[in-house]
């Protein structure tokens, strides 16, 4: 009886969430533990620092975004209690 060779594909990297702040300081951590293991190789060395830099900018806009958001509550808010305001005072 012939035998088969069965091959299989390396699945592909999860990725992982970036769509909170927690999700990308824990995927920062990890490039960190991998950049941790590339020595002095230089490519490998600026590969995780494009990564970093890439990633920050991610947290910097989600940053960004949650602050916009807070501004908007609270002009609303303000909004609000000035017409609450003129409505006591009528």
């Amino acid at each position: 009886m012939d035998k088969t060779e069965i091959s299989f594909e390396k699945k592909p990297a999860i990725v992982r969430r970036l769509s909170s702040l927690a999700g990308i300081r824990r995927e920062l951590a990890r490039v960190y533990e991998e950049a941790k293991g590339a020595g002095a190789d230089s490519e490998r060395v600026q590969y995780y620092r494009a990564l970093t830099f890439i990633l920050t900018s991610c947290a910097e806009v989600l940053r960004n975004e949650k602050i916009e958001k807070l501004e908007d509550r609270l002009q609303a808010l303000e909004a609000a209690k000035e017409e609450a305001e003129e409505g006591t005072n009528d």
